[in-house]
This record gives structure tokens, C-alpha cells and sequence, in this order.
């Protein structure tokens, strides 16, 4: 079969599979997210995903979630039920986890990690094993290993090729699910944003270090910016990417920022950017120790080579 019609395929599974309306929890929504995410830092060539990242990218996306969602004319604030039954229990882990996580608690990055087993050992339990559980494999293989998963012949180029359509499924069927389930939000137009957008207020923790690191301009146009002015730009867009990383950081004047948008970086702003990342690793690497945002350099650089050469 040719590589085109052996993506083709997978899709229609994967269309197939969010359809189903089965889902006791939205598990298999977030393994599904965390697995298209992963598959654009995977190296080229590489099928094996480490199970220990699928589970902070796991713990990653219910991180947001667990907040109380105010609905815009709601009275008051809900905590969003994602399961039919009782409490969902990786739901009920992130709950716990944040909660605990006060200023000077330690970067939430390494928290994320210190997480990660008991993430993955619900993932064992309630997901890995169901997910393809309807007929023969079709994005890992089976039996599942003990620390990574096998992602099948053409997995991750589809995953890759074909991020943002399926992240906007995923998005748009996760959000349809707990609309269902939570009648008092039903029909919000913030609901997707709340699920899944970015968090800005974490965001503003960059600014004064990267402010120092930048000598007090704009990445874009060089122009003089403050602590009050500047404004936090992913360089890879975060609408195709949900990479919140360290690296793919910088601070722009508003006017920049707001020409930039969703665009990609130009070839210009691309090497200059990746300069920045490379000499001064150890700058970034602190600022993620003390904001608690990621910093995978290697993720983020094989992120970059996918998107940058389309």
C-alpha cells in the first residue's frame, strides 16, 4: 500500500474512533492529544515514544482542565466532570497535584515528572490497553513495553503530517463530550479555550528574566520594551504546536506580536531564534527551573525542523 493511502487509512480509524460516543472518560482524548504532540519531537525515523513523556504530556493537558471554569453569564464557577461515573481518577491526580503546588513549591516542569508513574500507571490500567481495543492495532503495537511505546510504520508522519486536523478533532469532540456532561456550560464559546488554551498568567513569569536575556528589546524589531509592555510570543504558534516550552519563548512589543499572529517564523527570525536557544542554554535552562515551564531542547529542535520545512 502507498504511503499516501496507508495515511488515508489511518485517518479514517482515527475519525472512526473519536466518533464513537462510548467514552466513560475522556482518556482516550487526551492519550490521542498527547500522542500527536509527541510525534512532532520524535527525530526522523523514530517510531518509539517514551512512556514516561506520554504521561507528563498527559498530565500536561489536564493541568488547565482541573481549574473551575466561569462561564461567561454563569453565576458561579464549575468544576468540570469528565467521566460518567464517579470522579475520574487521572483527573482527580492533576487535581490533587495542582492544588499542592504552591509559590516556592519547587518549577512545576519537575513536579510534572516527579508525576509521571503514578500518571502512567492509570494509563496502563484504564487506556494504553483500550484505546485500540476495536480490532487490530492501529497507531502502537501490542504488547505495550515496559517503558515506551512502538508507534506502527507510518504512525508518526501521519501524526506529524496531519497535527492540526486532529488536534482540532480531538479539541472539537473532547469539548462536545464535556458539554454533554456538564450541562451548565453547555454552548459556551470559552469552553474550548478554557480546555485548551494557552495560560497566559504562567506565561508572564518569563518576562522579567527573558527581559534581561533580550537587553530590554523586542525579538522581532529590536524595539525598546519594559516589563509593563513586552508581550510573551511563541515562535512556533502555539495554535500549531501546544508547545509551551522554555526555548520556544521570546518577548515582542505588542505591535510585533500582533503582525506575528500564527505565523511562522520567517527564515531570518527562524536562525536567529535557534541562535538564541544555543548560546545561552544554561540562561533558558534556569528560567525554566524557576517559572516551572519546560525546556527540551531536542524536542523542540526536531519541532522546529518538521514545521520550518514545509
Amino acid at each position: 500500500m502507498r504511503s499516501a493511502d496507508r495515511q488515508l487509512e489511518l485517518l479514517e480509524r482515527l475519525q472512526a474512533l473519536l466518533r464513537e460516543s462510548k467514552y466513560t472518560t475522556t482518556y482516550k482524548f487526551a492519550l490521542l492529544h498527547a500522542l500527536c504532540d509527541l510525534a512532532l519531537e520524535l527525530p526522523a525515523g523514530e517510531h518509539t515514544v517514551p512512556l514516561d513523556k506520554v504521561a507528563q504530556r498527559v498530565i500536561d493537558l489536564y493541568w488547565q482542565q482541573v481549574i473551575p471554569f466561569q462561564a461567561p453569564r454563569g453565576a458561579a464557577l464549575v468544576s468540570l466532570k469528565q467521566s460518567t461515573g464517579g470522579p475520574a481518577a487521572a483527573v482527580a491526580l492533576v487535581e490533587s497535584w495542582r492544588k499542592r503546588h504552591r509559590p516556592g513549591a519547587g518549577p512545576v516542569a519537575q513536579r510534572v515528572r516527579d508525576y509521571a508513574p503514578a500518571m502512567l500507571a492509570v494509563l496502563r490500567k484504564d487506556v494504553l490497553r483500550r484505546l485500540q481495543s476495536s480490532g487490530k492495532p492501529i497507531l502502537y503495537r501490542e504488547p505495550i513495553g515496559a517503558q515506551h511505546l512502538e508507534l506502527l510504520p507510518g504512525v508518526p508522519e501521519t501524526l506529524r503530517r496531519f497535527h492540526g486536523l486532529l488536534t482540532d478533532m480531538i479539541q472539537v469532540r473532547w469539548t462536545a463530550w464535556i458539554e454533554r456532561r456538564n450541562p451548565a456550560v453547555s454552548g459556551s464559546d470559552a469552553l474550548r479555550g478554557h480546555l485548551f488554551g494557552v495560560d497566559r498568567v504562567s506565561l508572564r513569569a518569563v518576562v522579567e528574566p527573558m527581559l534581561k536575556l533580550q537587553n530590554g528589546r523586542c525579538f522581532y524589531s529590536g524595539a525598546r520594551i519594559t516589563a509593563r509592555s513586552a508581550e510573551v510570543d511563541h515562535v512556533l504558534p502555539w495554535s500549531l504546536t501546544h508547545n509551551n516550552s522554555v526555548g520556544n519563548l521570546v518577548l515582542a512589543s505588542k505591535a510585533a506580536n500582533l503582525a506575528k499572529r500564527d505565523r511562522l517564523p520567517t527564515a531570518v527570525e527562524a536562525r536567529t531564534w535557534m541562535q538564541r536557544n544555543t548560546a545561552y542554554e544554561d540562561a533558558l535552562q534556569s528560567i525554566a527551573d524557576k517559572t516551572g515551564l519546560r525546556w527540551d531542547p531536542e524536542g523542540l529542535k526536531c519541532l522546529g525542523g518538521w514545521l520550518l520545512a514545509k
